[in-house]
Order: C-alpha cells, then structure tokens, then sequence
C-alpha cells in the first residue's frame, strides 16, 4: 500500500474478511505515517500514543482530519455500513483536495465493497491476499510450540488450508490436533471448505470411489494419467474436460468419481443459482464465486448441464439485460486465465445447445471433450454387478442381453424395481431413453466421431448391431 500512499492516492478500499490483520500490516507497510483507526464502538484511537475517545457517530472521524497531522492514515472499520449516507460520502468528496495537498489518507477496510457511485472515481480497490503457505506454517509452527507438542508441522498438510484466513487456520489447525493429535490434511480441507458452505453460492458433494462406476474405463485411465499434472510441478497442469452425453450415462457419476481419483474435494458450480433480480447481482456473485473457487483450491469444479446453465446467451441482451452474456464471459476469462490448482468437470446432455451457444469458445477452454455413450455389453455387466451389491440384489449377469440400448441410470431403476415387482414386470416397465430420442443421440453420435475422445471401453454404442443373415 505504501506506492500508493506515496503516490497520494486519498481514498483505499482494502477488501478483506481480515480486519486486524490487514490493519496491522498495512500499517507496518505504511512506516512514517501516524496511523489512526476508527470503528463506531470503540471510537477514534491513536496508534502511536494508545490514546482513544469515544466517537460513535462516523460523521466524527471525518470531520476532525483536518485537525491530524500531516503524512497520516485514518483507518475507518465497517464503513460500508454507512458510506451510502450522503452526509457520508459528500464529506469525503468535499475532504478529497485536502487529503492530496496534505498527504492524509482514509483507508476503509471492509469484507464488501459498496462504492457510492458519487465517489467510484475517487476511491481506488485494493485486494488483502490471504495467508501465504510461510505464514500458514509459521502459525501452526507456533501453535505446536506454545502447547508443548511433538507434532510435525508438514507443508503439504498446511497447504490444505490455503484459502483460509488466518483465524480461521488457525482454528482448524487446533481442531486437527484436538482430534488426530496430529494436523491432517483432511480435517484441514474440511474446515476449509465450510468457506464455501458459508457463501452459500455452490454446493459440497461427497466424492465416489471408482469401484461405483461400471465401464468407462478410457475416462477413468484418462483422469488418472492427469493426476501427474497435479503431483508433478514440472508438468503442465491440466484444465479440465467436458463429457457429452444421453442423460443417465454416468456424466455427474464420472465427477464424483473424478474427485476421488484426484483426491480433492468436490464443489458444485450452479450458474442458474447465481442469478439475481438486482441489477448487477448476478455478475458480482459469479465473481464471488469464481473467486471463492480459486481460494479454496485445489478441488474439482462440477458444473452439470453446462448448456442449461447458460441458455439465453445470445438472447441475453434482449432478455435478461446482458445478465448472461456478462455471466458467460466471466467464466471464460477465469477458466482461460486463473492459476489456481483446480480441475473443471463440466457435462453437457445436447452438444447443439452448447455449440449454439458458444460458437466453439467453451469447447476450447477444456483439455479434451469425451463423448459418453450407452453402455457395451461388458460395461452394462459391470453396471448391473454394482447395483447388486448397492441394493443386495442377485440378479444374474446374462440378464444384460436384454438391456440393450438401455443406459446405466435404467439399469438401476430396473434392478430396484425387480426387487418390489418382479423381474419380468420390471423389464415391461423400463423406457429407454434411446428409444425415445432415437434421432437427436445417433446425431450426437455422429458429432462425436470427429469432435470428441470415447470415454467406453470400446467404443461401441451399447446397441447389437450385429448383422443377422438367414440360410436356408
């Protein structure tokens, strides 16, 4: 902060969850000037001297800067509560001269930004990064040194809590040891995602082993051989993969799966969500939670029907005031441009829509498009083998013969319905979804070809398309 001190800026918003925090070191930074800091309960106290005086209305504090000395920083706390007062922010426009002739500064720390738009051009934005990793571990260092611990402090354990703020690692890191005695990598993930749980902006879901997912074992050696990219810093990281696909083919199973492979923790991305009524809402949440995503990584990132999520781009002027188009371009720009360790699943029931939509742009963020179709024979033998054993059912392997065309979500519905109905009751009952949307799959179908990875084992489609001839 000192350049832009130096530089005479007069008004910083510093946004951060981290009050003391950023007060402290920013004042640290700010060495030669007289440090103030203001806040409605405690009034206006003088860093250098210790010296405080009861000053409740945030008027006050305004009023008296011409009274501080010159080269001086007036910490102000909650503001954001009151800038939107006009006898708030028509103080500080009328104080702006005298800050710049006399070095003085306000600098309002806040978790939100609300810039009045009488002053958007006179206040300057400025983010409060959170703990490094040397922070993070000096703090875990001294809380094992104050407790009289022999616990390793290990630095792939306390990066786990990167994305925290400091109080809040350090309440994790003391949990961990409560609990294990030690500090676990997994405690500290968990408490770091509550983060998330708390924005209320997406969603935690569980991961799945790999066990519970039947076939798809091109897509599964696939996220594996990405794991390296993960684990291994010389090489380049990967971005992610878009799986298209008939619904009930194993698209939101292959995320879940995706988490437990990569072992990292697995967050729903909910575009549709994120919208608002006010204007503006809806992009500042996308912002949140994009940012969100990359403070709490690393993790998978699941974002399902992706084409649903973002329908109406093109139309998004016209109908939605550009809300979505605007909600499109931020996620562009993040998945082109942040660094953060975190790998995008994203899947897509009807690749037209997402084509329409994007002309190819979304497309092109991913590594790589897999296209998920019905299951082979084998994979339905693998698929109706899990669900025994989900639903302590024995039904017998040859039965897949007749499940042809039929996805793994039918097949599930079948062995649950057997259970209650019947076998042959069960099998009157099942619908395929192939059957019903014969056309627009073989079109998919014929799209993924030349566009996309199979994800099945083989390849095949899961239909017999065995050519039967007759002798006589």
């Amino acid at each position: 902060m000192l350049t832009y001190l130096q530089a005479g800026y007069p008004v910083i918003w510093v946004h951060t969850h981290e009050e003391s925090r950023a007060i402290a070191t920013l004042s640290e930074e700010a060495k030669g000037y007289h440090i103030y800091s203001w806040d409605t309960v405690s009034g206006l106290r003088d860093h250098q001297t210790g010296q405080a005086r009861t000053m409740p209305d945030p008027l006050k504090p305004l009023q008296g800067v011409p009274t501080m000395p010159e080269a001086c920083v007036l910490f102000l706390k909650d503001y954001h509560k009151f800038v939107q007062s006009v006898e708030i922010f028509r103080t500080i426009k009328n104080l702006i001269p005298v800050l710049k002739a006399t070095d003085r500064h306000l600098v309002i720390v806040s978790p939100v930004i609300s810039i009045p738009v009488e002053l958007e051009k006179d206040v300057t934005v400025l983010p409060f990064d959170l703990p490094t990793i040397g922070e993070l571990l000096d703090t875990a260092g001294r809380i094992v040194s104050e407790n009289g611990l022999n616990v390793e402090v290990d630095e792939r354990a306390i990066a786990a809590s990167r994305g925290l703020t400091l109080q809040e690692a350090e309440n994790a890191i003391a949990l961990s040891l409560v609990k294990t005695k030690t500090i676990s990598k997994k405690v500290l993930e968990t408490e770091k995602l509550q983060a998330v749980k708390k924005s209320g902006l997406m969603e935690i879901y569980e991961p799945v082993t790999e066990d519970q997912l039947g076939g798809l074992d091109p897509l599964k050696k696939y996220i594996h051989n990405r794991k390296k990219g993960f684990d291994n810093h010389a090489l380049p990281r990967p971005k992610g993969i878009l799986l298209v696909g008939l619904p009930g083919a194993g698209k939101s199973l292959s995320a879940k799966v995706t988490a437990s492979v990569l072992d990292f923790p697995l967050i729903r991305l909910d575009i549709a969500s994120l919208k608002g009524s006010l204007v503006g809402e809806s992009e500042q949440k996308m912002r949140q939670a994009l940012a969100l995503i990359d403070a709490v990584s690393p993790c998978v990132v699941w974002i399902d029907e992706i084409e649903k999520a973002l329908g109406g781009v093109q139309s998004s002027n016209r109908t939605d005031g550009g809300t979505t188009s605007a909600m499109f371009g931020y996620l562009l720009t993040w998945m082109q441009e942040s660094k953060a360790p975190k790998y995008i699943v994203a899947t897509c029931n009807d690749v037209e829509d997402l084509l329409s939509i994007s002309q190819g742009a979304l497309l092109r963020r991913f590594d790589d498009v897999f296209f998920v179709d019905l299951p082979s024979v084998r994979e339905r033998t693998a698929i109706l083998s899990i669900m025994n054993r989900r639903y302590n059912a024995d039904l017998p392997s040859n039965l897949v013969s007749r499940m042809d065309g039929w996805t793994g979500a039918e097949i599930e519905k079948f062995v649950v319905a057997s259970i209650y109905d019947g076998l042959e009751e069960a099998f009157a009952n099942i619908k395929p979804i192939y059957c019903q949307n014969r056309d627009k799959i073989e079109k998919a179908r014929e799209w993924a070809k030349y566009n996309a990875r199979p994800a099945n084992d083989n390849g095949q489609n899961g239909l017999n398309n065995d050519r039967r001839i007759k002798i006589n």
